[in-house]
């Protein structure tokens, strides 16, 4: 008996997704979860879908249960609509890019096992990995949220909430010198290979000193840190480990302290700004610290050497005067 076509398989699949028939349109999605058709609406585009005609049966018992979920959290006054929706754009935005790495894994796993023009074995790989991925992605949401409750918790026991969502924090940018004059003469294996190298030692620096990489883009990576000391060990160590055997992937890092707000895994402030015009402005191999962090470090006593350089004026900040910090000799 021959398998299924490959339509046959693409509709399996797509109920495996779903985790079922998708017998709704979307109207009765809204009616039955008591939520008006407008804001399910907006709920959907926020969450980064293509909107689906009204008269299409494309909605499952899944569906429904997501948008009960959301009433519930609006219902305990965990947010109100317009952040429901801000949270919506986050898990989308953050969701869809895991989602385009996975099924690329996925693609990869059924093309060396030879494979690819199997309807059947496609539909098998993504009911036996799915799940997989599925639960890893759980397991490392919970232990993340383990991180960051804990720091809540301490902020509150020490400041209270009364502080508008602020925090103080060394906020650094690291970038890879050259990154287009390198992508225009690197084959593209070689230079996924680089920056595979240089997500993947960042990732480590920064998580082994109590940071966090807040997001990648492309050939830069923006981390925030509670200490001024782990800030600096940072710096220190990407200089160290990021370049590969043959002197590539050289980095410039700048690094402010100050208040930071926190908004949806994000981080926004003039301290963000300040760190990313020293980045741009810090020598290869060099990282550049901005008034407040240079106080930090003399504060905190640590073993490092601070050396002015010139004033800069960049946009939005005529009067930067930064020390370039390096370890003590």
């Amino acid at each position: 008996m021959s398998g299924p076509s490959w339509s046959e398989a693409r509709h399996e699949v797509e109920d495996l997704l779903v985790g079922g028939d998708r017998t709704l349109r979307r109207a009765e999605v809204a009616d039955r979860a008591g939520v008006p058709l407008e804001r399910t609406g907006r709920l959907w585009s926020a969450l980064g879908f293509p909107r689906v005609p009204d008269d299409v049966e494309a909605f499952a018992e899944s569906d429904l249960d997501a948008l009960a979920d959301v009433e519930d959290l609006l219902a305990q006054d965990a947010f109100d609509e317009d952040e429901a929706l801000a949270v919506a754009r986050t898990l989308g935005q953050s969701m869809a890019r895991l989602a385009e790495w996975q099924a690329n894994l996925l693609r990869r796993v059924i093309a060396e096992r030879g494979t690819a023009d199997d309807p059947e074995a496609v539909v098998d790989a993504v009911r036996s990995l799915v799940p997989l991925l599925e639960k890893l992605q759980t397991y490392t949401w919970r232990r993340h949220l383990l991180v960051t409750a804990g720091r809540m918790m301490s902020s509150l026991a020490d400041e209270g909430a009364d502080d508008g969502g602020r925090t103080t924090a060394a906020v650094g940018f690291a970038d890879i010198v050259g990154f287009t004059s390198m992508s225009r003469r690197t084959d593209s294996d070689e230079l996924r290979a680089l920056l595979e190298r240089f997500e993947s030692v960042s990732n480590d620096v920064v998580s082994r000193y109590g940071g966090r990489i807040v997001k990648t883009i492309g050939d830069e990576i923006l981390f925030v840190c509670g200490d001024v000391g782990a800030a600096c060990d940072i710096a220190f160590a990407l200089h160290d480990e990021v370049p590969d055997p043959d002197g590539r992937l050289a980095l410039r890092i700048g690094l402010a302290y100050g208040d930071v707000l926190p908004r949806y895994g994000d981080v926004y402030g003039p301290t963000v700004n300040i760190a990313s015009r020293l980045t741009s402005h810090a020598r290869p191999g060099t990282t550049l610290l901005d008034d407040e962090m240079t106080d930090a470090v003399r504060a905190a006593e640590l073993d490092v050497e601070l050396r002015s350089v010139p004033a800069l004026h960049v946009r939005g900040y005529k009067h930067l005067k930064p020390h370039v910090v390096r370890r003590s000799s």
